[in-house]
């Protein structure tokens, strides 16, 4: 199988999140099978850096994250073949808005910690798991339960003490990577994993902050299940504009699929200089 890479630098309007590192976010498209993907690692969240991930794809060996974006590079390819979209007879489901100053067409914001909280839409707050159980009883007393949709990664995931905070808050909670019980709601990147987790409760579809390759493989994984009303699959508008997220479109709340076989965007892939993996 003939790997190809192209590397790409993203530039974040701000900082992205309270464990992210400052400054330029790297990563690289993949195309493989006849299609393409997206390797978008965060070693703030355990993953290896960039040059790690492609040295040992080279020499064939897989992490997590490879492994998916060759799953998804090899679904991409095969509806390319066929010269299809990935997103014929589907729906991408309308996102939540990712900050606090959310547009007139989004009713659900995600925000990072509780620094600024906007009036009259739905909340859902991601801490990265930065709390103590003590302090995030606290914060919680404090937050507009009628709007709280969910609270994500309040505190590391143990499952007596999420159970227990569930009870003492009232509030849902959700867990962004793994699988517990003590959840009501699971965030999927499906960056991490080619297989759809099974869950009971509510999953969220949501990108890895990724390129717009990684996006829309989102999209599509969220708009061929059976999955919450609001996603968060709104992450282009995360970072300054380059010709893929100056390709998008969008109504409202809901991202529009790109012209083109697989996920799209087909003649700016294919003029990119690609290399040889």
């Amino acid at each position: 199988m003939q790997l190809w890479i192209w590397r790409y630098t993203l530039k974040p309007r701000r900082r992205l999140s309270a464990v992210a590192f400052p400054g330029p976010r790297h990563g690289a498209l993949l195309r493989a099978y006849d299609g393409f993907a997206d390797i978008h690692p965060w070693s703030e969240l355990g993953d290896a850096p960039l040059d790690e991930q492609l040295a040992r794809l080279a020499r064939g060996e897989t992490t997590p994250l490879t492994r998916a974006s060759l799953h998804h590079a090899q679904v991409d390819g095969r509806a390319r073949t066929y010269g299809v979209s990935l997103f014929a007879g589907l729906t991408i489901p309308e996102s939540h808005w990712p900050g606090d100053n959310p547009p007139p067409a989004f009713d659900t914001v995600k925000l990072k910690g509780v620094s600024s909280i906007p009036p009259r839409v739905r909340l859902r707050i991601d801490f990265n798991a930065t709390l103590t159980p003590d302090e995030f009883v606290r914060v919680a007393g404090i937050l507009p339960h009628d709007r709280i949709d969910f609270i994500e990664d309040p505190v590391p995931y143990d499952e007596t003490t999420w159970i227990e905070l569930r009870q003492r808050t009232k509030l849902r909670l959700a867990l962004d990577r793994g699988e517990g019980i003590a959840a009501d709601v699971l965030v999927h990147k499906p960056a991490l994993s080619g297989e759809f987790p099974r869950f009971d409760g509510e999953i969220v579809v949501t990108s890895y902050m990724d390129h717009s390759v990684g996006q829309f493989h989102a999209a599509y994984v969220a708009a061929s299940h059976d999955v919450s009303d609001r996603c968060g699959l709104f992450t282009h508008v995360l970072y300054e504009p380059n010709e893929f997220i100056e390709a998008i479109q969008t109504v409202g709340a809901r991202l529009v699929a790109p012209r083109g076989g697989g996920i799209g965007f087909d003649e700016i892939l294919e003029r990119l200089p690609w290399q040889r993996l």
